[in-house]
Order: C-alpha cells, then structure tokens, then sequence
C-alpha cells in the first residue's frame, strides 16, 4: 500500500491540500462565481464550468472502469454546454466533484497494488499509468481554469 499511499497524497494536495505547484482545486475554484463559471472567452472555448464537468466526467469513467479493466471514451468528450447556471447548480458541480474526490481515496485505500503494472484493457498502457494519467489530467486542467480566470472581465467578478 505504499505506492498508493503516495498517490493518494498525490490526489488530496491537488485537490484540498498544498501540491508542489502551489495550487490546488479548492482555493482555485472558491475564487469561481457561476457567472464566471459559464463565461466563454470565444464561441470556441470551453468554459471553467464545462472543464470542470470533462474533469468530473473522467475520473468517474476511470474509477468506474478499473473493476471491468476497461472503459468506452465518449463520442462528446465529457464537454457538454452548460444549460442551467444558477448558482445551485454550480453548487452541484462542486459537491460532484467533491465526490469524486472521495470516491478516489476510498479507492486508494483499498487498492491492490499488485495490478499496477497490469495492462489496462486493450490500451496501450497499465493501470498505474492510467491512475497517475487521471491526475495529470486534473492538473493539466486545473492549469487552463487559472488561466481563463486571470482572462475573465472585471465586471464578472
């Protein structure tokens, strides 16, 4: 359990606690109304609220997927436009994420470490892999959520 105790810290400072890279998703998305939330720089972009739900949207096919050794990637990517911003539903996305959160250290402290190097499924890559491939991805993103509110107007804020 020593790899995935490390992991798991690994999750829990990117998501609540002091990472490496100085920020995390708690302190970042406080700073998020659902005004801002929704904004699209261009037609083109996706918003922090769409973003967020991609990033949801993944760590909950992954996990769900480990049990089976696989899983099916959507057609849509997990980017859905954003239909209801009230700030309920905003709330909603956060408690989602939260859960997600608590479903991956549930998941690490159980976890046998002996499928680590298994491949997963028909991909071309292991079980570890694919666990540290879902936190790069939440930073990756995390990165582009700070970007786009430094570039959300003033008036949104």
């Amino acid at each position: 359990m020593e790899e995935a105790n490390r992991i798991k810290s690994l999750f829990a400072k990117q998501f609540d606690g002091k990472p490496w890279l100085g920020v995390n998703f708690t302190e970042k998305l406080q700073e998020v109304t659902p005004e801002m939330a929704a904004y699209k720089i261009t037609p083109d972009t996706n918003s922090i609220w769409e973003i967020l739900n991609h990033i949801i949207g993944w760590r909950e096919v992954v996990l769900q997927g480990f049990p089976q050794n696989g899983y099916i990637t959507p057609s849509h990517n997990y980017l859905h436009p954003v239909e209801n911003t009230s700030y309920l539903e905003w709330e909603h996305t956060l408690v989602r994420l939260k859960d997600s959160q608590q479903d991956w250290t549930e998941f690490f402290e159980t976890l046998d470490e002996s499928i680590f190097d298994q491949p997963f499924g028909d991909k071309p890559y292991t079980y570890y892999e694919l666990m540290l491939g879902i936190l790069h991805h939440d930073i990756y993103h995390l990165g582009q959520i700070s970007l786009l509110i430094k570039l959300i107007p003033k008036r949104l804020k």
